[in-house]
């Protein structure tokens, strides 16, 4: 069954998600050179996936939470034998969708030119524990 959030959580969204999108704007404004500063605070980031994350998603962690290393969504760390513990918070950041269909003009879809994000939450490897096996006991 498929739950509905209440207008309370959705409420605390969309005050997150505006919050998120001025500090992106805050990170976008910066010089090159302070980007890289704030970058080198966390040092490279990398998914669970192996993959290295963007300068501006690395700034984007040195402003909420200066001890990530290894980040993952809460699927993510469940793919990779990891669950996210109860209660732990975890960051935002920015995560590519691709580009938006605009019209079909019949033999092709045409494309808008900007990229889309959507907010995701990430957690650190910290903020997880190994899952346990399942189907086996002790004897």
């Amino acid at each position: 069954m498929k739950r509905t959030a209440t207008q309370a959580q959705k409420a605390l969204a969309a005050e997150r998600r505006t919050a998120m999108m001025q500090l992106s704007r805050t990170i976008a404004k910066m010089p090159d050179h302070d980007r890289m500063l704030l970058s080198e605070r966390v040092g490279i980031v990398m998914t669970c996936e192996h993959k290295i994350l963007s300068m501006h998603n690395q700034c984007m962690i040195a402003l909420q939470n200066q001890s990530v290393t290894i980040v993952g969504g809460f699927q993510q760390w469940r793919r990779m034998g990891r669950q996210v513990r109860k209660g732990e918070h975890g960051v935002s950041i920015w995560v590519p969708l691709g580009n938006r269909e605009t019209e079909d003009t019949g033999s092709h879809t045409n494309m808008a030119d900007e990229q889309r994000f959507m907010l995701a939450t990430v957690f650190d490897v910290s903020q997880t524990d190994e899952m346990a096996k399942s189907g086996t006991s002790a004897a």
